[in-house]
């Protein structure tokens, strides 16, 4: 059982290096065009991947409008918004309010599909708002500002967007939560939301609006970056996610795969030789915690 959970773990850290190579990104072409060309790519990696597994056929004509509304709500507009706040307030912080999308899952989870929230739930989900407030409010020093740690705009802004983020994450995972149950594959379910997000992204390509330009000329290492960032973030760490949940304890293993915030500060320590402050350790370690009561309870 120990392997599955070290895969769990794996699975964060992916998300967490993607994270680290997206945030130069992000800034250098933009979120929007960014999450265009990375979802490009990502969509012929889990086209391909699904006929190699022939699990088309689990995909059932009336789960059709639900993971293609899942896939506008959760990728389109949930990892549109997430890569613009990643651009604007760096990936410790944005890592941190994505966090958010645990007590968002429960919350929906009581609305909509009739589910009891448990005394420890409540307090998982307190715990992790409180952690992400510490963190964001207190997890900055001016003396050890870092590339990744600079604010470009404004702040709020960026906040705003990084709540969105993982409001659309939960809502999108909700809406798939049943046709799941019912048998579709996953990953084939993966391949249509991300290929009905990739469409609809495309499509801004031709909007004459200066937040839906590429921010400048596309080259060689750009677009290196986005197929690793996609490769790592969407391709092998959801596909680890899914080994891991095969055999293990599903609160245990969703748990592990969402320390990829200390995994960011950890990966920032040790890249820019910097130790991030007292604030960002006590926030993010709350809303590890937090997540933990959540998924385990």
């Amino acid at each position: 059982m120990i392997i599955y959970y070290l895969i769990a773990t794996t699975a964060a850290l992916c998300w967490a290096v993607a994270s680290l190579i997206s945030a130069d990104v992000t800034r250098t072409i933009g979120g929007l065009a960014f999450n265009r060309l990375r979802l490009f790519f990502v969509s012929i990696m889990l086209i391909s991947y699904t006929f190699y597994l022939d699990t088309w056929d689990t995909i059932n004509q009336d789960f059709l409008v639900t993971i293609l509304l899942s896939g506008i709500i959760g990728i389109f507009l949930g990892d549109t918004l997430l890569f613009v706040a990643l651009q604007k307030i760096g990936p410790r912080r944005n890592n941190i309010l994505f966090s958010l999308a645990a007590p968002f899952t429960v919350i929906l989870n009581i609305v909509f599909l009739n589910e009891i929230m448990s005394f420890i739930n409540l307090i998982g989900c307190i715990i992790v708002f409180f952690g992400v407030v510490v963190a964001i409010a207190y997890g900055n020093s001016k003396d050890k500002n870092h590339r990744w740690e600079v604010v470009e705009g404004n702040l709020y802004i960026g906040v705003t967007f990084g709540v969105g983020a993982a409001l659309c994450q939960a809502v999108g995972l909700i809406m798939m939560k049943p046709i799941l149950s019912m048998g579709a594959d996953p990953i084939a379910s993966a391949s249509l939301r991300t290929l009905i997000s990739c469409i609809f992204l495309a499509s801004t390509f031709f909007l004459n609006f200066e937040i839906f330009k590429t921010k400048t000329d596309l080259t060689y290492k750009i677009v290196g970056q986005s197929i690793i960032s996609g490769f790592l973030g969407m391709a092998l760490g959801m596909s680890l996610l899914l080994i891991a949940l095969q055999k293990a304890d599903a609160g245990i293993v969703a748990t592990l795969s969402s320390t990829s915030p200390i995994m960011i500060l950890l990966l920032i320590w040790l890249i820019t030789r910097k130790l991030p402050t007292y604030g960002a350790w006590i926030g993010t370690i709350l809303a590890i915690i937090g997540s933990g009561l959540i998924f385990i309870y």
